[in-house]
């Protein structure tokens, strides 16, 4: 059986973003189930016992099929990245937020502990194994138009006209000069922010 999962960023016992997680938590379950199992993601959270010690950034793991509902707390630990990696996959589908993630172990399994993949499906630009993208091209930050999984921080930043869409095709990557990595636990201002030059083919 699929299991979905949603990753909540709790913030001194704030659930910042939790409207955002709330709409594809729904959407996924009437996609794939055929009705909602589960009316609030919130509520399966707040029923557990929440941490919240201040300045302290916590991971809510929720991971669901259509009978059961599972909720997980950890501390956060960014990960360090100071290089991306082109890796082209034609194949590569992950439309939904699913807790198998298979798909992207051929993709990472070399990589260093600095570095991580960024992902080219027919020779275009998508994300990385685990955030969504946006590059500068000197007046705009644009993010691919066609993502792996449209994140519920890329919808946020599109609705607030920070970033835009369009195509990016791997051979135009010199028109860029800035590239941010960023999902649900790291927002835009926080987003890890690297020169194109730190991207790279192995």
């Amino acid at each position: 059986m699929l299991r979905f999962l949603e990753s909540i960023l709790i913030e001194n016992g704030h659930m910042p973003v939790i409207s955002w997680h709330e709409q594809r938590f729904t959407n996924t379950q009437e996609l794939n189930f055929g009705k909602i199992v589960f009316p609030s993601l919130e509520s399966e959270i707040t029923r557990t016992v929440m941490p919240h010690k201040k300045n302290i950034r916590y991971k809510c793991r929720v991971v669901y099929d259509s009978e059961n509902i599972r909720v997980e707390f950890s501390e956060y630990k960014r990960k360090q990245i100071e290089f991306l990696i082109i890796k082209e996959d034609n194949e590569i589908s992950y439309p939904f937020k699913y807790e198998d993630r298979r798909c992207f172990t051929g993709l990472t399994k070399d990589l260093q502990h600095n570095e991580e993949v960024l992902i080219v499906k027919n020779g275009l630009l998508t994300d990385t194994s685990f955030t969504n993208i946006a590059l500068f091209d000197g007046t705009n930050w644009v993010t691919p138009s066609v993502p792996l999984l449209p994140g519920i921080r890329r919808r946020s930043l599109m609705e607030e006209n920070i970033i835009c869409e369009k195509d990016i095709r791997i051979m135009d990557l010199e028109k860029y000069s800035k590239i941010r990595l960023f999902n649900a636990l790291v927002g835009w201002e926080e987003a890890w922010e690297l020169d194109t030059g730190m991207i790279m083919r192995r």
